[in-house]
């Protein structure tokens, strides 16, 4: 038996084998900056420096009470510095940079135009209480337009926007935007912007291009003969 072993083993290294092809696969691997998966933060500079929205679409309105009517000075100023064409609903005439509405209500009927709801302590005791100045009650008529379309809606806001100014909270928002994401003023600033800008602050990964197999035939080392 040694010597048949011994024999096959020599008529086996003799042999002539074909030549055989290998399929080997190679996978083009998608970019480092893809595939690592993850995400970024954007700022508003970061839109601002590559999206630009039509004139129309930086119309915004601003509801508020009367307790916050210095607030409003500063902050219209900060929105038109961003290129933002922002109306307030009631203002002293002779202010400046600031468009005045005077029971003309384009504004509030233009859906692509947003509305900023300033929310303040007075806020909602202007809109709930049945008596007020002239001041309140045309907060008050504003909200009940607002919280009209949002029925008319379905129960869908696309365009009201609240914001916490002082020392507003949760519960001086009225009922129906309390579902709604709600910003305070100056904190939330950028996540503001962003939101009129119609931006996300997180910006997702990109996608990862699919893996393309490329099939390249192989062929085997010839082998040695004794």
């Amino acid at each position: 038996m040694g010597k048949s072993t011994q024999q096959f083993s020599l008529w086996w290294q003799r042999w002539e084998w074909p030549s055989v092809s290998v399929n080997v696969p190679h996978f083009s691997v998608p970019p480092e900056e893809m595939a690592s998966g993850a995400g970024s933060v954007a700022t508003f500079s970061d839109y601002q420096t590559r999206r630009s929205l039509p004139k129309h679409s930086r119309n915004i309105f601003i509801t508020y009470s009367s307790d916050l009517f210095y607030e409003m000075i500063g902050f219209v100023d900060v929105l038109s510095k961003h290129g933002f064409q922002a109306t307030m609903d009631t203002v002293d005439r002779h202010l400046t940079n600031m468009n005045i509405i005077t029971g003309e209500d384009s504004f509030i009927k233009d859906p692509s135009t947003f509305i900023i709801v300033a929310i303040s302590p007075r806020y909602k005791l202007d809109i709930e209480r049945c008596v007020g100045n002239s001041c309140s009650l045309h907060t008050k008529s504003i909200h009940s337009m607002m919280q009209l379309e949002f029925i008319q809606q379905g129960s869908l806001n696309f365009r009201f926007i609240p914001v916490l100014f002082l020392d507003a909270c949760q519960e001086d928002i009225p009922g129906w935007l309390q579902n709604t994401h709600v910003y305070r003023w100056p904190l939330n600033k950028d996540d503001l912007l962003l939101r009129l800008l119609k931006e996300e602050r997180f910006i997702p990964p990109p996608v990862p291009v699919e893996l393309s197999v490329v099939i390249t035939p192989v062929a085997a080392a010839p082998s040695t003969s004794k």
